[in-house]
């Protein structure tokens, strides 16, 4: 089971959870090619507003994997990238050959491939 949740709404359950920001529809698209593998239950947290900065800060650390796609972003979210970042559950995106994130962080990705690998796949 899949579980689509946005901003105001948390669940708390012992449920593997990934935290999307901002996410393009090539990224949407990704995941959902991923998750058709997978038979675990997993929770997807969806960013997609210029506000509920407190929900995806809280979220942030609650969650085992947050992605963000950086060139989305809108500038209320892009001033909390570096801080984003910064934590080992956080993987980005972007476009921009020459980022000073790449200084803060090694988690950049280029697609959703490496998800798969990371969640239970079909027995």
């Amino acid at each position: 089971m899949i579980n689509l949740i946005t901003p105001p709404d948390i669940l708390y359950n012992h449920t593997t959870s990934i935290l999307l920001i901002h996410p393009s529809e090539i990224i949407k698209s990704q995941l959902n090619d991923v998750l058709k593998n997978i038979e675990q239950d997993i929770n997807i947290y969806l960013h997609e507003t210029e506000d509920e900065e407190e929900w995806v800060l809280n979220l942030h650390r609650l969650c085992e994997y947050a992605i963000i796609d950086v060139d989305n972003c809108p500038t209320s979210v892009r001033d909390m990238i570096g801080y984003f970042i910064s934590f080992e559950n956080t993987f980005w995106l972007t476009k921009a050959e020459k980022v000073y994130y790449n200084n803060i962080s090694n988690k950049r990705i280029y697609n959703l491939d490496w998800i798969g690998g990371k969640l239970e796949t079909p027995k």
